[in-house]
């Protein structure tokens, strides 16, 4: 809803006697008040951001900011304030204050991360800078000077291994070899340099011990600090590094935890309306988990102050979660709804989640029937910021996928909800692309006015949600929908290999996208269909009603996101793409096909059930960025794999995928001596066998 429609809005509203979503006018008018003109949201994010910083899962700086945010809301009066269990990690990990730098033959400060839950040093270690070798004669010549020393590095694009020539065979196994001696020699670490200025931190606990701790050290500094070492190196200059990375480790298990509060419900307290964002970030160097999230967890902070201080008393429950684990994979938000009974499930009207940085809240996408009373429950926001565009928008269907813990509502069919995200990006021209996952995650680029009207949003349409008549309608899924939900067997859908069908990394090139990056998972049949899925910072979306023309080597297809429908239009030119995305406006984009890993579960797998007696289709593929990615296809399902993970040391493939009326089914399997063995879902069994390359899988022979 654009500003200049609030006239027709509010006479229909008032034409049209009980509003649907729509409380007491008397409090709305304070909530607006308090939030617009008594507003701490930017005292709590600088609270957040300066006093306890970056909040790791399972660190003790987001066990402080628990507690914090614990002490907060029981400051603010809400009620049953709690921090509710999710799970355990196996070991505790602190980045304390570190730094690597040049100091030879000038000095020059690092912008760099390391992984988080990998190896740092034993205080100040310094050496000289030594490039990776890359053949025998350059190994001998540096072998002598190899301890104590710093090793330069490239990353290495990798591809499968049946796709390689003898030649190309022979330069991998040399380079892994080369590799392998390097790290086994008493180096210091290895130094790569990032695709750009911006280093981006991530990292993993599975499989992490006590007893079994990581000893490589590896940093990433920008690409500009990478470049000065090598033009200093080619000048035949001495380079040296000195780097202090203060890691530590602390034996396990973590108890991780959500935070919780409510604002109870009058009349109907079993019912539920949900704010929430995540309190974890990533803890690189430099960066204060500022705007990944603290600017959502400050923003659903104050919105339950300011519902608080302005009195209200709802008649649903307003319900305050601020989720952790969220980075790693949606843990807190995931095991909160799992942990629902159906009944609790069916009384949650919706769950509101602030994710996306620094803008101002512009509208929620929903699907027809959720309209009406969505745009009755924004209203008085826009009209209490007229200089700010927001409008709900409509798609035909709620979104299963997603990147943030609104999607762990929508696949369990609870309506879940990620703001819409505008305005300028962020100070000094700096949009949340800069910031996301890097040093740069500060509150410098932060935005304080946004900050006021998300709060003043959020607790607005969380208290008229709260006193609307009903709770807001669900999406009616079946079969025919293709927003996550199985979609019926195309037995027609013959995959053709190369060209287009693969794995996508996508780049925005427009100068106001800011290199926003997505990827695209596609498949064209020899029909010339095209299906598969969009991937990017704001969600997942399963690609529809696409076209690909051989002759021109162009296609169009249509997509859905969390900020609604789109439209692709794509060229290919070798291993490249170009072409346009329309969402709120045309912009052009560039994408490289994403090279594949090394791994023995590529390639298409035929399955067994015995105990159906049936057969199903894996496609699979381990790409460069280590996602497992692919199709499962069998008499009932159709569907692309979400969530996949592949573990080299255990041979081991995780992934879901849509089936009929039952939503998300898991996946485990291990490569044994060459066949797949593994379960869906709780117990049922199948065995797989590889198809050779260029023959049909046996169920898709007859067809």
């Amino acid at each position: 809803m654009r500003p200049r429609r609030l006239s027709s809005l509010l006479l229909f509203t008032l034409a049209a006697g009980p509003a649907l979503a729509q409380g007491d006018p008397d409090v709305v008018a304070r909530i607006i008040d308090v939030g617009k003109n008594h507003s701490q949201a930017w005292e709590t994010l600088e609270y957040l951001a300066h006093e306890i910083g970056p909040r790791l899962t399972g660190s003790t700086r987001l066990e402080r900011a628990c507690l914090w945010a614990l002490e907060e809301m029981r400051g603010y009066g809400l009620h049953n304030c709690h921090l509710e269990k999710w799970g355990e990690i196996p070991v505790r990990f602190d980045r304390g204050a570190s730094r690597a730098r040049m100091i030879a033959p000038t000095e020059r400060e690092f912008e760099f991360t390391t992984r988080a839950w990998s190896a740092g040093t034993d205080g100040p270690v310094s050496g000289r800078v030594l490039r990776m070798p890359t053949t025998e004669e350059e190994y001998a010549a540096v072998s002598g000077d190899l301890p104590g020393s710093w090793i330069l590095t490239k990353g290495r694009r990798r591809r499968g291994r049946r796709d390689e020539t003898e030649e190309e065979k022979a330069a991998r196994e040399l380079a892994e070899s080369l590799a392998q001696r390097v790290r086994e020699a008493g180096i210091l670490g290895t130094i790569r340099g990032s695709r750009n200025d911006l280093v981006i931190t991530s990292g993993s606990w599975r499989d992490l011990s006590m007893d079994d701790l990581p000893t490589d050290v590896e940093i990433q500094v920008r690409r500009s600090d990478y470049e000065a070492m090598e033009e200093l190196l080619d000048e035949g200059k001495e380079v040296r590094v000195e780097a202090d990375l203060v890691h530590f480790f602390s034996d396990g298990p973590v108890p991780v935890y959500n935070v919780v509060g409510e604002i109870p419900g009058t009349e109907r307290p079993d019912e539920v309306i949900i704010l929430s964002g995540h309190l974890d970030s990533w803890d690189g160097p430099g960066s204060q988990g500022a705007q990944d999230n603290g600017t959502g967890t400050s923003v659903m902070l104050e919105a339950a102050r300011i519902l608080m201080e302005a009195g209200a008393r709802p008649k649903r429950t307003i319900r305050i979660c601020l989720w952790t684990g969220e980075e790693q994979g949606l843990y807190g938000s995931r095991a909160y709804v799992e942990s629902l009974s159906e009944e609790e499930k069916a009384g949650i009207s919706a769950c509101l989640v602030d994710d996306g940085g620094t803008n101002y809240q512009g509208g929620l996408v929903c699907i027809e029937s959720m309209a009406p009373m969505l745009d009755e429950a924004i209203a008085p926001v826009v009209a209490a910021f007229p200089e700010y565009d927001i409008a709900n928008s409509v798609q035909d269907h709620m979104p299963r996928g997603g990147a943030s813990d609104h999607a762990s509502f929508n696949r369990a069919g609870i309506p879940g909800f990620f703001w819409i995200e505008k305005g300028k990006g962020g100070r000094e021209e700096k949009n949340y692309n800069f910031v996301h996952h890097t040093q740069y995650d500060t509150t410098r680029y932060a935005v304080p006015e946004y900050l006021v009207q998300s709060a003043t949003c959020s607790a607005v349409v969380a208290y008229n949600l709260a006193q609307a008549e009903g709770l807001l309608p669900r999406e009616e899924r079946n079969e025919e929908t293709d927003s996550g939900v199985a979609l019926p067997v195309d037995a027609s859908f013959q995959v053709l290999s190369g060209g287009l069908t693969g794995a996508w990394k996508g780049t925005l090139t427009g100068d106001s996208d800011g290199g926003i990056g997505f990827l695209l998972d596609l498949q064209v049949a020899k029909d010339g269909r095209v299906r598969g899925t969009l991937s990017s910072p704001v969600g997942e979306g399963r690609i529809k009603e696409g076209s690909w023309d051989a002759a021109t080597g162009s296609a169009t297809f249509k997509a859905t996101s969390d900020m609604g429908s789109l439209e692709m239009a794509v060229k290919l030119e070798g291993e490249r793409l170009t072409g346009t995305i329309e969402l709120g406006g045309k912009h052009t984009f560039s994408a490289q096909r994403l090279p594949l890993q090394d791994a023995p579960v590529n390639g298409t797998w035929s399955l067994y059930l015995p105990d159906f007696d049936a057969t199903a289709t894996l496609r699979l593929a381990v790409g460069e960025d280590g996602v497992l990615r692919g199709w499962f296809k069998s008499q009932s399902s159709d569907s692309p794999l979400y969530g996949g993970q592949w573990n080299s040391e255990k041979n081991e493939v995780r992934f879901e995928y849509d089936y009929p009326h039952a939503g998300r089914l898991p996946v485990t399997a291990t490569l044994k001596e060459g066949t797949l063995v593994g379960t869906i879902g709780e117990s049922a069994s199948f065995t797989g066998k590889r198809v050779p390359a260029g023959e049909k899988p046996a169920e898709e022979r007859s067809k």
